[in-house]
């Protein structure tokens, strides 16, 4: 005989994260569905364990059922029809599903009674439909075609949870490792534009029917945007692995959006994560306290093609895009962001020299040779930002030691080391001599070799 659902041992039930399920644990045939449909289990994203045990303090009879997400009956009318005709067998397999929980009662007339009231009230707890079969094939056919299912909260509060990863969503999915942080019932997002964060609540809006409120920062030159909403931060938590709290240092990109079939809405998460946490203004620069996420950003980006250096600082992680690099970020990745769109699209088509006129005196017409700028005539004195990477890039490249790259530049050791480690930048005269020495002669390599190797 078959031993009814019990709460303890629904498989639906987990405390996995996306990037966990993906990673470890699951068979073939569950991560084949997991990269098919990969919130088709929306019970174990909305829903945990923990809610059941008896074990859990912070949980009583009276309150264990109003924590959990409700089902509106008018927005699922097959529900009311079967909870009225079979109530009585219906309140026996959620007796059953319930046993050993925190609800503490066995009484099928108890749970019998619950479903009258709720049947007459116009909602019922999501987990009262888990053990009966019938009922829950019936949901999960509706809740899959329409990829979305609708739920409100004991006190009626309603709100959609999308099912299906499509490229708003995982926009927000950025924005939100970028700019925001999940706190228990709300998602937290801070933007110093309002435009941009009227957008985001217009998205919100779209995507879970909830609008959500923004309010100004203490200063006034930034706002918030709160969208209240438990399943909605479980939802995000369950896809990007974003725990509760601000940000923290294992941040890194979902998996799923590295395998087919959802890497074409892969640029909308970095176009997130940029418009949270990249400038536009003299360069194109992403900044993040994680590892992790460098390293999935780099990767994702030498696959389009982009030239990039990974940095790490006191701070965190800087990923620089080289100049001749911006135009496929721009083309792949792009921006909503009001103001940063504007920033990007000027980045992009801004002279590759035009940074160089902060340098008082330099006549340009004399830096020009044919159709590119002649890296060669900047004057000898002038010291070059980040010219150490290109001074450790040669050394390693022509097999020398520091010693004895010091020995051919006729300086000390320890300058050779404080240049590599930008501890100090050396001047063009000692770049132009190490150039020729390692048969660097053609102006225009040497700019691209030094833009390549230093930004």
């Amino acid at each position: 005989m078959t031993q009814p659902l019990n709460w303890k041992t629904d498989a639906l039930l987990r405390e996995d994260t996306l990037n966990t399920l993906l990673e470890n644990g699951e068979t073939k045939d569950e991560k084949e569905r997991l990269n098919d449909q990969p919130l088709a289990n929306f019970y174990g994203i909305l829903i945990k364990k923990l809610e059941f045990s008896q074990n859990n303090t912070l949980l009583t009879t009276a309150r264990i059922l109003p924590r959990m997400p409700y089902l509106p009956l008018n927005h699922y009318p097959f529900l009311k029809e079967e909870l009225t005709d079979h109530n009585w067998l219906i309140a026996e397999k959620v007796r059953d599903y319930f046993y050993g929980s925190a609800m503490m009662d066995n009484s099928i007339r108890g749970w019998k009674q619950r479903i009258d009231r709720y049947v007459e009230k116009g909602a019922i707890p999501l987990p009262m439909l888990r053990g009966d079969e019938t009922l829950w094939q019936q949901l999960i056919e509706q809740v899959l075609q329409k990829q979305q299912i609708t739920i409100q909260s004991a006190k009626g509060e309603r709100s959609i949870i999308p099912l299906a990863l499509r490229e708003k969503l995982v926009y927000l999915l950025g924005i939100i490792d970028g700019d925001g942080h999940l706190s228990k019932h709300q998602v937290h997002i801070v933007d110093y534009s309002k435009k941009q964060i009227e957008q985001l609540q217009s998205f919100f809006q779209e995507l879970f029917g909830i609008t959500g409120d923004i309010r100004k920062g203490n200063n006034g030159n930034y706002y918030i945007l709160l969208v209240n909403g438990k399943w909605i931060v479980r939802l995000v938590s369950f896809i990007t692995g974003h725990t509760l709290g601000r940000k923290y240092e294992s941040l890194r990109e979902p998996l799923i959006l590295q395998r087919p079939p959802f890497q074409h809405i892969r640029g909308a998460y970095w176009r997130g994560m940029f418009d949270a946490d990249a400038s536009y203004k003299q360069a194109l620069v992403f900044c993040t306290i994680s590892e992790k996420l460098a390293d999935d950003l780099n990767k994702y980006l030498i696959s389009l093609g982009v030239n990039c250096v990974k940095n790490e600082n006191i701070h965190g992680y800087t990923i620089y895009v080289n100049a001749d690099s911006r135009q496929i970020v721009y083309d792949i990745v792009s921006s909503w962001h009001p103001e940063k769109l504007v920033e990007f699209q000027q980045l992009v088509t801004r002279n590759w020299y035009g940074s160089l006129s902060l340098f008082h005196g330099l006549q340009f017409e004399n830096m020009i040779d044919s159709d590119y700028f002649n890296f060669c005539k900047l004057p000898g004195r002038i010291r070059l930002i980040n010219g150490g990477k290109v001074i450790k890039k040669l050394r390693e490249q022509m097999c020398w030691t520091q010693n004895e790259l010091a020995d051919e530049l006729a300086v000390s050791l320890s300058s050779i080391s404080k240049y590599e480690q930008l501890k100090i930048n050396p001047r063009m005269a000692l770049l132009t001599k190490l150039f020729t020495i390692c048969g660097i002669l053609s102006a225009l390599e040497r700019m691209r070799y030094f833009e390549r190797n230093s930004l």
